[in-house]
């Protein structure tokens, strides 16, 4: 079979359909690179969102059961055996939160003798012992222990339990209450004589009269 040059070379308007076919083919290979490249971007985001999960604690005070926050399947959850005896004493009926811990979503776990010292030397400096229960301490050394491994937030609503935390460097989340502006010292003085005292004094040495309290602030706490 012969052709002719008409047969072999094509036309200009053949030219431009041919090239329009190559546009689209490539346009189509770019759209599903970029897709590619979406779909593989979503799916680290979310092996990082599960990996910051699984570094990502959350310790409980008291309030945060009074105030019946809900507990998040996704989350960790902790608290001490004293704040729960704390909850038990006020609200009495606590079936929903043992519930919680025989499901798993909450864990009561108890510091070491070293965090709890440690967090009653913290409360002493910024004078703040008289003001934390037992329990109170054993909510922030809890968190101590845990700040070794995980990135700790602590649930509360009390002023000297975030005073002393936002002091160790924990994060604070409010339930009701704005939150803490300030770390602040407290400091006890008499008014009489215009002496304070860094001690656990509550009487002036000098005149006898009881002590006033006043807080210093140290630092603004950063949101």
């Amino acid at each position: 079979m012969s052709y002719s040059d008409s047969d072999i070379y094509l036309n200009e308007q053949d030219v431009i359909m041919i090239m329009d076919v190559n546009k689209d083919t490539n346009t189509d290979k770019n759209k599903n690179k970029n897709k590619e490249k979406e779909k593989e971007k979503e799916k680290k985001e979310k092996k990082k969102d599960e990996k910051n999960g699984e570094d990502r604690v959350i310790v409980l005070d008291a309030t945060a059961f009074y105030a019946g926050i809900p507990l998040l399947s996704s989350s960790r959850y902790y608290t001490t055996t004293a704040i729960l005896n704390e909850v038990r004493h006020i609200k009495q009926d606590i079936g929903a939160i043992d519930l919680l811990v025989e499901l798993g979503n909450l864990t009561v776990l108890d510091p070491d003798q070293e965090y709890v010292e440690d967090a009653r030397s913290y409360a002493e400096e910024l004078g703040e012992h008289d003001a934390l229960s037992d329990a109170d301490i054993s909510l922030i050394a809890l968190a101590l222990m845990l700040q070794r491994s995980y990135e700790v937030t602590i649930v509360t609503d009390d002023y000297s339990i975030a005073n002393v935390a936002s002091a160790i460097g924990l994060s604070i989340s409010n339930i009701i209450n704005k939150g803490i502006r300030y770390i602040g010292s407290w400091i006890r003085y008499c008014k009489i004589c215009r002496v304070t005292y860094s001690d656990s004094s509550k009487v002036c040495k000098i005149c006898g009269s009881v002590l006033k309290y006043r807080l210093i602030r140290v630092k603004r706490v950063s949101k």
